[in-house]
């Protein structure tokens, strides 16, 4: 019982405390050595007639009636009127303050400051993401403005804001010192987010000019719209492009937001062939994609239209595509997985931002970075997700499906590669083929020998695992190339094993199966060698089969040639 009376006075207390909030206080900047937040000792004024001017305001029998800010952190909307804000600057010291107010929320389309001094206005200027920068105005993603008060003085400061969106007010007063530095930091960390964006918007490039996969280029266009949507959402595309000029940027900014969403989900359709797959799901995604192209027009859309639109975009979109992807991680589709774990940073850092915007998450200076941290992320896993595909695909075209060996392209390749060598890449070629091979397919059926062929992969890998690579170059045909530097003996007892383990039974069903193989070596001691060194192979294998199979034997250009020289293909360039 204590406890809970406990807790309900303690109820009370935060209930009163909330219901009945301060009187604004004056502000001493004084001796400003670093930042202030002042978003709790300012006074608001809602729902302002945007026709009301400054001297209405300030003149002493005002209708515009100013309350404490209730929280350290303002929110509301602009959209029934303009917000006027009080602030009483008071610099109790021997130093006249050269300070930087800055409102961290580039959405705000207009803020008019002025400073006003008890002879009337004395500085002014006008910042925004929909207007030129003018006046006290100073250069920074956020509406910013320089603030002077003289030494053992007050000033009173005056911002009307105009914004027909939600309005956050994190309100910071800095040293201009500490302003510079934070001002560059922050931007340089966004530069960077979207220099690491870029980076794999590069390799995406590389990747879609070599593949006829519609998905890469898909996802070229997502990378420049995400990298595009921070730079602008974040303010900085306002000031470094267009500062001194009357032009927008919320248009851009959901146009930007929109192209996000919908090549995301484009990409994903795509990436994981959700047409076929799931054609209800593809379905789901085209009709998304086709609203969020819709929603370019919510400016002139009714308002209840164009919430809908943007909420499709921006949240709702996302997660159903989520959750259909996390439907098909569920039943097993290769790369849905990592594209879950890439799609979920983004939109959980939209949920953060509207439970942000409705006043239901704290304030955080991190906020201004959790949206391009997020989307960066999501570039990041993406990209990953496509490596992997396309180091599968590129692990496909040289491997052999049915053994898991490398296969003749890759063999090939050996030979046939630009780099300088200084020496051979190996120090003997065994070419091997399967006795008695032929017998099991006729008896036993190709599934049988299909797993004959399988079996004999895993043994030659086993084998061959750090001092040589296996190769699958024919039917029952192998090559392996031995890289270690190892005598000619070892290298020939290396046969014999070969040879020994595959000759040991495999069971195929209810039966156990038997093949023999007979090796023939050539020893490379230079490049040259190297590039005749399957032919040369070739000719000890068919002198292994003439001896009675299951032998090995090295070849020898002292011996003239014997028969048929070469069980496969020459090489090209060989």
């Amino acid at each position: 019982m204590r406890f809970i009376s406990r807790f309900i006075s303690l109820l009370v207390v935060v209930v009163v405390s909330l219901t009945f909030p301060s009187e604004a206080q004056p502000i001493e900047v004084g001796g400003l050595d670093g930042r202030i937040g002042i978003g709790g000792r300012i006074a608001i004024a809602e729902d302002v007639d945007p026709a009301v001017t400054l001297d209405q305001v300030i003149q002493p029998d005002s209708k515009i009636v100013f309350h404490p800010s209730p929280a350290d952190t303002f929110h509301g909307s602009g959209q029934s009127g303009d917000i006027w804000i009080r602030a009483d600057l008071v610099n109790s010291s021997e130093t006249a303050l050269r300070g930087n107010l800055v409102i961290r929320f580039p959405y705000l389309e207009v803020v008019d400051a002025y400073l006003v001094d008890a002879q009337g206005v004395e500085q002014q200027g006008r910042a925004g993401s929909a207007v030129a920068r003018s006046g006290i105005a100073i250069p920074d993603p956020f509406p910013a403005f320089e603030v002077d008060v003289p030494a053992q003085a007050s000033r009173t400061l005056y911002l009307r804001v105009h914004s027909n969106t939600i309005v956050v007010l994190p309100m910071w007063l800095h040293a201009s010192a500490d302003f510079q530095l934070w001002s560059k930091g922050s931007i340089a960390l966004q530069f960077l987010i979207i220099g690491i964006i870029c980076t794999f918007t590069a390799y995406a490039i590389s990747v879609a000019r070599t593949s006829q996969h519609n998905a890469y280029r898909l996802y070229v266009g997502f990378c420049l719209s995400a990298a595009l949507y921070i730079l602008f959402s974040t303010g900085i595309g306002k000031a470094f492009f267009w500062p001194h000029i009357d032009i927008g940027t919320m248009t851009l900014i959901n146009m930007l937001q929109a192209a996000s969403t919908a090549l995301g989900g484009l990409f994903i359709a795509s990436f994981l062939n959700v047409r076929s797959r799931w054609p209800a799901f593809n379905a789901v995604i085209m009709l998304i994609a086709v609203l969020c192209a819709a929603s370019v027009l919510i400016s002139v859309l009714p308002p209840p239209l164009a919430m809908a639109l943007y909420m499709i975009m921006s949240s709702i979109g996302p997660i159903i595509v989520l959750a259909g992807v996390w439907v098909m991680h569920r039943r097993g589709v290769d790369g849905a997985g990592m594209v879950l774990l890439a799609w979920s940073p983004s939109i959980l850092a939209s949920v953060w931002m509207y439970l942000r915007l409705f006043n239901i998450t704290p304030y955080f200076e991190i906020n201004h970075y959790i949206v391009p941290m997020a989307l960066c992320l999501t570039v990041l896993q993406f990209s990953s997700a496509i490596s992997n595909r396309v180091k599968a695909a590129e692990a496909s075209a040289v491997t052999d499906p049915l053994t898991g060996l490398f296969n003749r392209r890759k063999l090939d390749s050996a030979f046939d590669s630009p780099k300088q060598r200084t020496e051979p890449p190996c120090t003997a070629v065994l070419a091997i083929d399967l006795d008695g091979f032929k017998e099991i397919n006729d008896t036993h059926g190709h599934e049988a020998g299909d797993a004959v062929l399988r079996v004999i992969g895993q043994r030659l890998t086993k084998l061959s695992r750090g001092r040589a690579k296996s190769f699958r170059t024919g039917g029952d045909e192998f090559v392996v190339l031995y890289s270690e530097q190892d005598d000619r003996a070892e290298i020939q007892a290396f046969g014999n094993h070969c040879i020994a383990r595959i000759g040991r039974p495999i069971l195929f069903g209810n039966e156990v199966l038997f093949v023999g193989a007979s090796v023939g070596i050539a020893f490379v001691q230079n490049e040259g060698e190297f590039k005749t060194g399957i032919q040369r192979a070739d000719a000890a294998l068919y002198r292994a089969k003439r001896d009675g199979k299951g032998v090995v034997r090295l070849y020898d250009e002292r011996q003239p040639p014997v028969g048929k020289e070469s069980f496969r293909p020459a090489l090209v360039g060989g």
